[in-house]
């Protein structure tokens, strides 16, 4: 067993194989739009109970509501008081980045395939839309999030809404509870789990709590081939971490974890990693693999 990380994990053969065959899903979390400059989620907090400040609250309820330490719980209050009193948060200028601190997403918006994340920003821009209207390849209203839309390489689905709509933000206690016992989300994560090959990207240990929601999905498939990845940052001195974690996602998820060294470069590594994937990989749709074969049977017979 080695004492430290791959720093240039190859891409996993399933990977190759999936997106390859148009069957590759990359779910986007929040680790990787904080590298740009979005806000963690205390940043997110801090930033709504200040809009709130003095209008709805003085100064010295944010200071009691910001000595709470889970950031999710402080949203769940904002959220409670802009909705008492009739207020609009502008969650939209929040997210806004003017000076990209990364240029990850220019790799991101290479891979050739469908997205999912749970990040409410819209930096997800498939250059594979890049002709099309944003209305027909972005989704984020419940009503929207559909099966069949993971079919369709070049798709963002906003599993837990998008800044455009606040309305379809996923915020709250509350709002987490209702979208997951929701007809929909359990039966879209369901069939994504069972059909398709999932990359995991910006999920540190910080939304563990948040994955493991989402994961909660592929219990009910019980498929044995290995079809989830989560590439996630450690420490080297956090190897026997990392050991205990690999297990952990092996057995409760069915999922693979390949960690990379944050040692150097901290989360921004990872950076190199998808740029050295995104080159390594060749994307097809499931329309032009299922003509392929066709013709191949077509062929044989």
């Amino acid at each position: 067993m080695s004492s430290t990380f791959n720093p240039s994990p190859n891409v996993p053969v399933e990977l190759v194989d999936a997106a390859a065959s148009g069957m590759l899903v990359v779910f986007i979390g929040a680790g990787i739009s904080r590298l740009v400059g979005c806000p963690s989620w205390n940043g997110f907090a801090s930033a709504v109970l200040n809009q709130l400040t003095p209008i709805v609250i003085d100064y010295h309820e944010k200071s009691l509501i910001n000595s709470m330490p889970d950031p999710r719980k402080r949203l769940s209050i904002a959220k409670i008081l802009e909705e008492e009193n009739g207020v609009n948060i502008d969650y939209k200028g929040i997210f806004e980045i003017n000076k990209p601190k990364s240029d990850i997403y220019q790799f991101i918006n290479r891979f050739a395939c469908t997205f999912v994340t749970t990040n409410y920003d819209k930096l997800i821009m498939p250059e594979i839309s890049a002709t099309k209207s944003e209305e027909e390849w972005r989704f984020y209203n419940l009503e929207d999030i559909l099966r069949d839309k993971l079919d369709d390489q070049g798709n963002v689905i906003h599993l837990h809404g998008c800044v455009d709509n606040p309305k379809s933000m996923v915020i709250t206690t509350k709002d987490y509870l209702l979208h997951y016992a929701s007809k929909e989300i359990p039966a879209f994560l369901e069939y994504m789990f069972m059909n398709k090959t999932v990359l995991f990207l910006g999920y540190g240990l910080e939304e563990t709590e948040i994955l493991e929601y989402i994961l909660k999905g592929s219990n009910q498939v019980g498929a044995q081939e290995k079809r989830l990845f989560i590439l996630q940052g450690f420490f080297n001195a956090e190897m026997s971490l990392f050991e205990k974690l690999k297990i952990y996602y092996e057995q409760s998820f069915n999922a693979k974890l390949i960690g990379f060294p944050k040692d150097y470069s901290e989360y921004e590594h990872q950076k190199d990693i998808i740029k050295k994937w995104a080159d390594k990989l060749s994307f097809s749709s499931v329309e032009v693999v299922d003509e392929l074969k066709a013709m191949e049977e077509e062929l044989d017979g």
